[in-house]
């Protein structure tokens, strides 16, 4: 919507420069309201149909050239009064700017959940995120991974969303299933080409679990981030059990066409 925006008033600024101010009067005395009402009055009028675009947009945008614009929202049509050259313009602008906006792209987010000990081997971890395990072993005091679940939700640039449902149980301190959140207030792709970058606004997990001997425990991830499309980021961890135990969330984000 920024860019439609941006798009709307480079055109805007384009087209005032080619259209002379009305108020000028080439250097003649002011003549009073009068004057100015009754030179309104013989200007033509034109009815525009619209067909895509937003008619109260466009009517506030066609008032900056100094015309009388009536927009009619229900029959998708702007009446405009203005002099001849200035009705031009509006035709020549609105033939650019009732077009078909393109359709919104939509986001995948895949979040892998690992749980990570100080002792034992990796288990149930996909190929793929063994690069991102060597480096969590360096930076981080863990030698033993598993998978807990992989969660996925797919929105479209510029919204949010949530998933909701449950895991397996997070450690052997806790024997019920882990009821989790997963969800982004939005995402938007933030550039184009070969490296897309999607930024992920107010990103957040919660695991719900029962620990024994604590009862009812919580673990939450709360951050934003940009992400280049395909990259595999350490969102980051939290410790989830009496042991030391900690979950990893790990995100990769992709722009579906």
């Amino acid at each position: 919507m920024k860019r439609g925006y941006l798009f709307l008033n480079l055109i805007l600024l384009s087209l005032l420069a080619a259209v002379p101010i009305l108020h000028a009067q080439d250097n003649k005395t002011t003549e009073g309201p009068q004057a100015a009402t009754a030179e309104t009055h013989n200007w033509p009028v034109k009815l525009f149909q619209v067909k895509y675009a937003n008619v109260n947009h466009l009517a506030n945008l066609f008032r900056a050239f100094g015309a009388t614009v009536q927009p009619e929202a229900d029959l998708k049509a702007i009446s405009v009064r203005a002099p001849k050259e200035v009705l031009a313009a509006i035709e020549e602008s609105l033939q650019r700017l009732d077009v078909p906006q393109a359709p919104a792209k939509n986001v995948q987010l895949d979040a892998y959940l690992l749980t990570a000990s100080g002792q034992g081997s990796s288990a149930n971890v996909p190929g793929d995120l063994e690069p991102v395990i060597k480096q969590l072993k360096s930076v981080f005091n863990y030698q033993g991974f598993r998978l807990l679940g992989t969660l996925s939700w797919r929105g479209r640039d510029g919204a949010g969303g949530v998933v909701t449902g449950l895991l397996p149980s997070v450690s052997g301190d806790s024997a019920q299933q882990t009821y989790y959140t997963f969800k982004a207030s939005s995402v938007a792709i933030t550039s184009e080409g070969k490296e897309r970058t999607i930024r992920i606004n107010d990103l957040r997990l919660q695991l719900d679990f029962t620990v024994k001997g604590a009862g009812m425990q919580h673990a939450s991830i709360d951050t934003s981030i940009d992400a280049r499309e395909g990259q595999k980021i350490v969102v980051g961890k939290a410790n989830i059990d009496n042991a030391d135990n900690a979950l990893i969330l790990i995100l990769t984000a992709k722009v579906i066409e």
